[in-house]
């Protein structure tokens, strides 16, 4: 099944949230392109990194925050190998954010300064809170967690509406019809990139998929580089990629050769060569630091 699509299996928690605390160092700074129903906020506390939303590229440095609205494909990357990246992710249940706002609404980054701070302040304490939880990044009951006190609990609910205010106060922006239009086109995007996911075992090229949506190579070529901020043979070397990595991880004993054309690659060479471009190691080299 294509990992495009992320479930909200968080929906009816009863604290409908989802927190993560990033490290990442390196090349290890990369989510490939998908989308979820929920509503995710991204604060970038140290380091930097590049987020695409919506085929509109942003480079983050510390204090820097993106919102990336339900249904919107997005994706981040590394700026240099060299970079590391640190930050706190929030996700609130589409369904929960409908139920006190409104369906009608989306949400983007406030323009001014005081207004940003306050998003900030709310995002950085729920990092905290989050860190005072531990690993677990699901919060529904608390005995599913013995760690999640009725304080802490509290904490969280209180947290949430304090979002929901600033949401309300300073983020919120009436649909129109230049966005449903923008519905729409996403809506073919995820199409296109549902099929990659899902047939890049096999041999796909750029004039194979635009031919099964019926667009003209260069069309094709074009509207994926503009929504997505990657070219269509560099999204499906990063499938492929990513797909050989999952299975040596799990299998280190794995033979490249199958590994490589099992996961789409015409020969193992070019499975090499487009390892070594993104990891600048082998494969080899790879498992052994692993």
């Amino acid at each position: 099944m294509p990992e495009l699509y992320e479930t909200e299996e968080f929906t009816r928690d009863q604290i409908p949230i989802r927190i993560f605390n990033h490290y990442f160092e390196g090349k290890d700074i990369f989510t490939p392109a998908h989308w979820h129903q929920n509503v995710e906020f991204n604060l970038t506390t140290g380091g930097c990194i590049q987020h695409m939303v919506a085929g509109e590229l942003f480079e983050h440095q510390p204090g820097d925050v993106v919102i990336v609205n339900s249904g919107v494909l997005h994706s981040n990357h590394w700026i240099a190998p060299t970079d590391y990246f640190e930050g706190v992710t929030v996700q609130v249940s589409k369904a929960f954010l409908d139920q006190w706002l409104s369906s009608r609404l989306s949400f983007q980054v406030p323009d001014k300064a005081y207004e940003r701070e306050e998003l900030i302040a709310v995002l950085l304490k729920f990092g905290q809170l989050k860190s005072q939880l531990g690993d677990d990044t699901r919060y529904d009951e608390a005995d599913k967690n013995e760690a999640m006190t009725q304080l802490i609990q509290l904490q969280l609910m209180a947290t949430l509406f304090q979002l929901l205010s600033v949401l309300k106060a300073y983020c919120s922006v009436e649909k129109t019809i230049d966005h449903q239009r923008d519905i729409r086109s996403s809506e073919t995007l995820k199409e296109i990139v549902n099929y990659i996911d899902g047939h890049y075992q096999e041999t796909v090229s750029l004039a194979s998929v635009a031919a099964a949506f019926h667009y003209t190579p260069a069309y094709l070529s074009r509207i994926f580089k503009s929504r997505m901020g990657m070219k269509f043979h560099d999204y499906l070397q990063y499938k492929r990629l990513h797909s050989c990595i999952s299975v040596m991880r799990n299998h280190p004993d794995r033979q490249l050769a199958a590994l490589a054309l099992d996961n789409g690659f015409p020969n193992v060479k070019s499975f090499i060569e487009t390892f070594k471009k993104h990891f600048d190691c082998t494969p080899s080299e790879w498992l052994k630091k692993e």
